[in-house]
């Protein structure tokens, strides 16, 4: 090879400095004028050769490093629904991209659609703030700071969580509205699917129907029917975040027993696990007369706290399989 085809294309074309052109080609621009290039070539045709080659070694090698060390975060499309909201540092005109680590934002007047990945979509509320933490296959995680949001999910269970102030929400093939205020109590609402709220050990299982509420410091309470009877509704806020009194706790779960209707067994179930053990008989009671115990269930192991007999008598409720949630959940770090 000469060194005038690296001047002006004139000669023999090495195979290796084609490959580089190749490579090259698609960031660059093509020259306007053939014949400005050729008197480039006159002009400049003191330099070395060798010298010319280095620097296109050079270049090449510093377009590669570039590339490579600025791969993108992965980012979730954001589309304007009213007002001005902001996503990243920047306001959303029409449409913009949320990536990892930013924050999105609605003001009162403000409301927006964010893509969640392939597998679902989420509408943000006015006087929402959120952020995206993770963002990759078979995990997509969301900080809800306050704010509330409605979040419809066609992905498998377990792929899309929202982390807020006091609870986790763990999708398991739902939609449903999350509401937080902003001293960071938050409701759930599922209308379709279920949710798993978590939170240190503490748990619920929210179906569609259903309705559950997390507190600071507490973790979520106890799920209930969104038409349940008020003064189960006002007993479970006493058991769940009230007074930790054991009589006072003992009388409101009686105001639960006697309010509960045969609608009411996803709130019997929960309260197996977290009234006291001198207690459990009479919610045993309450939740079989409804909802027959599975023959592995036994009075004295839901009395014990038995776990796995508590989820084979989830299994019998037709709300889903409580396997489910066990196995996500040995997942997450």
């Amino acid at each position: 090879m000469t060194d005038d085809y690296l001047w002006d294309g004139r000669g023999p074309r090495d195979e290796e400095v084609a490959a580089l052109e190749g490579l090259l080609r698609r960031f660059g621009a093509a020259d306007p004028d053939p014949a400005w290039r050729l008197a480039r070539a006159e002009g400049w045709r003191t330099t070395p050769g060798w010298l010319a080659a280095v620097a296109a070694l050079v270049a090449a090698c510093s377009a590669v490093l570039w590339i490579g060390g600025r791969a993108p975060q992965p980012s979730w499309p954001v589309v304007r629904l009213a007002g001005v909201p902001m996503a990243g540092a920047s306001p959303v005109d029409v449409a913009a991209q949320l990536a990892v680590g930013e924050w999105l934002e609605t003001d009162a007047a403000s409301r927006a659609s964010l893509a969640v990945s392939t597998i679902g979509r989420l509408d943000v509320d006015p006087g929402t703030r959120l952020r995206l933490v993770e963002s990759r296959d078979g995990a997509h995680r969301l900080a809800l700071v306050h704010g509330r949001v409605h979040a419809l999910i066609w992905a498998p269970p377990g792929q899309f969580v929202v982390e807020t102030p006091s609870s986790r929400a763990v999708d398991l093939g739902c939609a449903y509205t999350l509401d937080v205020s902003r001293d960071g109590r938050g409701t759930i609402e599922v209308s379709a699917g279920w949710v798993a709220f978590e939170h240190e050990g503490r748990e619920s299982f929210i179906p569609a129907g259903a309705r559950c509420e997390t507190r600071p410091g507490v973790g979520p309470g106890t799920p209930y029917r969104i038409d349940a009877p008020p003064a189960l509704v006002t007993a479970l806020q006493v058991i769940d975040f009230g007074s930790p009194d054991p009589r006072t706790r003992r009388d409101a779960l009686a105001r639960v027993l006697g309010a509960a209707r045969a609608e009411d067994a996803v709130t019997l179930w929960h309260l197996l696990g977290t009234s006291a053990s001198e207690d459990r008989d009479a919610v045993f009671d309450a939740l079989a007369r409804v909802v027959p115990p599975p023959v592995v269930v036994t009075r004295e192991g839901i009395r014990a706290g038995d776990r796995p007999m508590r989820d084979a008598w989830w299994n019998a409720l037709d709300l889903g399989d409580a396997a489910w949630w066990r196995g996500w959940k040995r997942r997450w770090p």
